[in-house]
């Protein structure tokens, strides 16, 4: 996988500030291992690169709102905050974008 910019890390995905850039990042090397195994050692079908680096920001994002979470549970910050449920699988979100470059057996 190429080396990340500043605008496709997890820190600056999820606005990680300070003293929470380091649990981003954390984050962020789980989120890429659940990917990489998910897919395959060494990419076997192909998925494209902008893929998988999509695949790794949700994962990421969703394993560093639980931080956050309170039995699941979170409130973000804004003008009306809303609450909402995360997943249990953090992997949910990257099934849809990785599912149609995979071979599915029978």
């Amino acid at each position: 996988m190429p080396e990340p910019t500043p605008a496709t890390t997890l820190e600056w995905y999820v606005q990680a500030v300070s003293a929470d850039a380091p649990f981003a990042k954390e984050s962020e090397e789980v989120a890429t291992q659940m990917v990489t195994d998910f897919i395959g050692d060494g990419n076997p079908f192909g998925v494209p690169v902008k893929v998988v680096a999509r695949a790794v920001l949700e994962v990421g994002a969703d394993l560093y709102y639980r931080k956050a979470s309170r039995n699941g549970v979170v409130t973000m910050e804004g003008v009306e905050p809303q609450m909402f449920r995360l997943n249990r699988d953090p992997m949910a979100a990257a099934y849809p974008l990785l599912r149609r470059y995979l071979v599915m057996g029978l």
